[in-house]
């Protein structure tokens, strides 16, 4: 589903965010990526989701023979569109709209995707129930604390029933039990 061949990755003209990375990850399996501040986690994320493109190498993404994508393309817009909503993606900095609530953050990704307005509204409970934060539902991320926020991102990510989610420090804000 996803491999990374030869991947060199610079910033700054020479800095080498990666150098030469292979790994390859199976449909099904589930992979954390740890390292120190710098190491390239989120670069490799951002590969993942078309963001940044290798200097070197091949990063492939494949759903199935018609859905595959290689970030060192020229890929065109709608093709990325496309991928990114095969995805779930939670970012370390949650991106959550300010002027939206917890609902709306959540049912913008169904909304983009056309899905029915009974469709959005029972998919939208569903993860804010798995995330334990559907009393929340009307809040303003600035009424959240950092986890509840950190859960409103989850929820957004996984309410399209992505093929894959990607995630950036994920659990960051969350206490233990959670």
């Amino acid at each position: 589903m996803i491999s990374f061949t030869h991947v060199t990755k610079l910033y700054r003209g020479d800095w080498k965010a990666l150098d030469d990375v292979h790994f390859r990850i199976d449909r099904g399996e589930f992979v954390f990526l740890t390292g120190p501040s710098g190491a390239g986690k989120t670069t490799v994320l951002k590969l993942l989701y078309l963001d940044e493109k290798p200097d070197r190498g091949e990063v492939l993404i494949s759903f199935s023979k018609d859905l595959t994508y290689y970030s060192n393309e020229r890929t065109p817009a709608s093709k990325v569109q496309t991928l990114r909503r095969r995805l779930g993606i939670v970012f370390q900095d949650f991106k959550l709209l300010p002027d939206r609530n917890v609902f709306e953050n959540v049912a913008l990704a169904l909304r983009i995707a056309g899905a029915s307005h009974r469709r959005i509204k029972q998919r939208v409970y569903e993860v804010l129930t798995r995330t334990g934060i559907s009393h929340k539902a009307r809040d303003l991320p600035h009424q959240l604390s950092g986890g509840e926020q950190q859960r409103v991102a989850i929820a957004r990510a996984m309410a399209n029933e992505p093929y894959i989610v990607l995630a950036d420090e994920p659990t960051g804000n969350l206490d233990p039990g959670t």
